[in-house]
């Protein structure tokens, strides 16, 4: 199977959702032996000094977007790639495209969810009426409107 892998230097934090790359180089290769989708360990001919800086890349065959956890020199010009998958880059698109009802928020909030933690204050409101007749006997009625 044929592919190419973009080697890259990402700049953000590791949970952000898109990431700042930079390329630094694109190989193209032959994969020769299994491998893992999710945490792949491919062999590429390069020279150490370009990987220096590279901690992360994209396999467009995979449809993935990867960190690079561990680089190994085998022998001369044969570097070991050891990749995990970045799922939020991988599949950011999709997590773009979905819609929530999101439960609490620093700056918006929703009063129709019952939310624990949202503060509200109820000051009471008490209204005091003389009843016309007064009452004749011990036993009367109170109905209270409202809530």
């Amino acid at each position: 199977m044929s592919f190419t892998i973009i080697i890259q230097q990402n700049t953000s934090p590791k949970h952000k959702l898109t990431k700042s790359l930079t390329t630094i180089t694109t190989l193209t290769g032959t994969l020769r032996e299994d491998t893992s989708i999710i945490d792949p360990v491919i062999r590429v001919q390069a020279s150490e000094s370009s990987l220096v800086t590279a901690n992360y890349c994209t396999i467009s065959s995979f449809g993935r977007s990867y960190f690079i956890t561990d680089i190994r020199s085998l022998r001369n010009g044969i570097i070991e790639l050891s990749l995990h998958c970045d799922v939020l880059s991988s599949f950011a698109s999709q997590i773009k495209s979905n819609q929530a009802i999101i439960y609490r928020q620093e700056n918006q909030w929703n009063l129709y969810l019952n939310d624990g933690v949202f503060k509200s204050y109820q000051n009471p409101q008490v209204i005091t009426r003389p009843f016309p007749n007064g009452f004749n006997t011990t036993e009367f009625v109170l109905a209270v409107a409202g809530s």
